[in-house]
């Protein structure tokens, strides 16, 4: 093709017919510029797709990330719900100073779990993993992208939250753990797990004023916990219903 334009520029310069040369190379840069532009918009379109698929694969990404942020905090809503009331439950054995034989079992379960509040929420990885690459712009809608952000932050500080309630109640576990005798289960000893049992003294416990004051402190800090957790699993839930309807956008 370079060759066969290459001759007719030839035969025009040879036929001093400078006009025609004049007008033909006018036509030829006319071309090229037209497969530029055409080129260009290919690429364009080319990148645009390839955009938008990369986009609707973030989306599907943090979604699958809010539904598994979102059953993790309604399975931690309800275990945090049932310890509260095992303490609550507790608390009223200690100060009536009786442990009616079937609440026993209930009693060594809230020795064994009052302290154990959780400090950490799942993270929704796939925000982290855009703004790393430079790529939280492929989220066009503006305010929802403003709104993941916000609600990444808002469980770093609820992490932080509960952190600062888990070192404050340090003390309190120091001192209910005075009456607790933890029994490891030689017989299921492995590499993996070691069964423990507890051994708590009912009667003395029940006589000091301060583990009922202490375990009360716990109470308070599972209903904090419940409330920060319903708090972002329902900010999770309505993100990922947008997230949803965006992403039927984007097919």
């Amino acid at each position: 093709m370079t060759s066969f334009f290459r001759k007719i520029r030839q035969n025009l310069l040879s036929q001093n017919r400078v006009t025609r040369y004049l007008i033909y190379a006018l036509g030829e840069i006319f071309l090229v510029v037209i497969g530029i532009l055409i080129a260009l918009q290919v690429n364009n379109w080319n990148q645009e797709r390839l955009a938008k698929m990369k986009a609707k694969s973030y989306h599907e990404r943090i979604i699958e990330d809010l539904d598994i942020f979102i059953d993790e905090t309604e399975g931690s809503i309800r275990r945090s719900s049932s310890i509260r009331k095992m303490i609550l439950q507790t608390i009223d054995m200690l100060e009536a100073k009786e442990l009616p034989e079937d609440k026993i079992g209930a009693f060594e379960r809230t020795m064994h779990l009052y302290y154990q509040v959780p400090y950490r929420n799942p993270s929704i990885s796939t925000i982290t993993e855009m703004r790393s690459n430079g790529e939280l712009e492929l989220m066009q809608n503006l305010d929802l992208r403003k709104r993941l952000i916000q609600f990444e932050q808002e469980i770093l500080s609820t992490d932080e939250i509960l952190v600062g309630m888990g070192n404050h109640a340090s003390q309190p576990v120091f001192y209910i753990e005075q009456y607790i005798r933890s029994i490891p289960d030689t017989n299921s000893v492995s590499n993996d797990w070691i069964e423990v049992g507890i051994q708590a003294d009912f009667e003395a416990m029940a006589n000091d004023e301060k583990v009922a004051n202490f375990l009360s402190k716990f109470s308070v800090q599972w209903s904090h916990h419940m409330m920060f957790s319903r708090r972002l699993n329902q900010s999770a839930i309505q993100l990922r219903d947008e997230l949803i309807q965006d992403l039927e956008a984007l097919k």
